[in-house]
C-alpha cells in the first residue's frame, strides 16, 4: 500500500526547521497529504491551591502556543511546494499527556515525521519515544543536519532476522519500491556461510519483489549503531530503515542500547517501526 497520508510535529519554537522541509518535500514528491501536529499545553490549577487562580493567564498561554503553531505552519506551507496538500491540527493535552495523545493521533497515519530530538530527556525526545512504541505506526526521524531534499535512491536496511526489523522492512516497502538500490546490511560473524547469513532469505524475498537488493555483511566491532551509521556514510545512503529497539516500564519506554546511539547522532534519515 502506497504512502499517501503523514503526519508531521511541528516545532514552533526551533530556529531551524530542516524537518518541516523535508517532510514537505517528501510528501509532496509521494503525493501525500501532510498534516501538522502542533502542541497546546492546558495549565491545571495546583493541587491545594487556594485563592483564585488567574485564569486569564492560563487562557493566554493556551493562546500563544496556538499562535506559536499557526506561524510555524504558516512557515512550512510558505517553505513547501505550491502543489503540496496540508492542514494544521491541534493536540490539547496537560503536560505529561500530550505523547500519549499524539501516539493515539500517530494511528491515523501511514507514517509519522518528527526531527532528531535534541535531548536524551527532553519533552521532545518523549514525544518521539511515544509516537514509535505507542503507535503501532512507523515513525521517519530527520537529522537536525539534514540540508539535502528527500531522496530514495539507496535505501539502506538494518536487518537481524527479529520481529521488529521484519516490521520495519514491511512498513517502508512502498519506499523500497522507489529506490533504485536497497542495501540489506547483516551484522554477523565472518566465519558464517554466506547463505546462513541474517538477510540472505530476506534479499532474496525483496528480489522477488522486483527490488535491486543487495547483501552486506559488515563485521561485528564496537557498536552497532555506530557501524550502521559509518556504513550508511560510507555508501551514501539516502535513508536508513531498521527496527526500534525497546523495553516498557510501566507506562514508559526505555530506548534499547543501539537505539538511543541511532537517534542521538543520526546523520541519515531514519525509519523505525516497533
Amino acid at each position: 500500500m502506497a504512502i499517501k497520508d503523514m503526519l508531521f510535529v511541528l516545532e514552533p519554537d526551533a530556529e531551524r526547521q530542516p524537518a518541516a522541509a523535508f517532510a514537505t518535500k517528501l510528501a509532496d514528491g509521494l503525493g501525500a497529504h501532510l498534516t501538522a501536529a502542533g502542541v497546546v499545553y492546558e495549565m491545571l490549577v495546583p493541587s491545594g491551591f487556594a485563592g483564585d487562580y488567574p485564569a486569564d493567564i492560563m487562557a493566554s498561554l493556551s493562546d500563544q502556543s496556538r499562535q506559536r503553531n499557526a506561524a510555524a505552519f504558516e512557515t512550512l506551507c510558505k517553505a513547501g511546494p505550491a502543489s503540496l496538500r496540508s492542514e494544521l491540527v491541534e493536540i490539547d493535552a496537560i503536560p505529561g499527556e500530550a505523547r500519549y495523545e499524539l501516539a493515539r493521533l500517530a494511528r491515523h497515519f501511514d507514517v509519522t515525521i518528527i526531527a532528531q530530538p535534541r535531548e536524551r530527556n527532553g519533552e521532545d525526545a518523549l514525544m518521539a519515544e511515544a509516537a514509535l512504541f505507542e503507535s503501532g505506526r512507523p515513525v521517519l526521524f530527520v537529522p537536525r543536519i539534514q540540508t539535502r531534499d528527500p531522496k530514495l535512491e539507496r535505501v539502506m536496511v538494518a536487518w537481524d532476522g527479529s520481529r521488529t526489523s521484519t516490521r520495519a522492512l514491511a512498513d517502508a516497502m512502498p519506499i523500497l519500491e522507489q529506490a533504485a538500490v536497497v542495501d540489506v546490511v547483516s551484522i554477523s560473524d565472518p566465519r558464517l556461510n554466506y547463505k546462513e547469513l541474517p538477510g540472505f532469505n530476506i534479499t532474496r524475498h525483496l528480489s522477488r519483489h522486483g527490488l535491486n537488493a543487495e547483501l552486506k555483511r559488515l563485521p561485528m566491532s564496537g557498536d552497532i549503531g555506530e557501524t550502521l551509521l559509518s556504513y550508511a556514510a560510507d555508501a551514501g545512503a539516502d535513508l536508513l530503515v531498521m527496527g526500534g529497539y525497546g523495553h516498557s516500564r510501566l507506562r514508559e519506554f526505555v530506548l534499547g542500547g543501539t537505539t538511543r546511539t541511532i537517534l542521538q547522532t543520526m546523520t541519515v534519515p531514519i525509519f523505525m517501526s516497533h
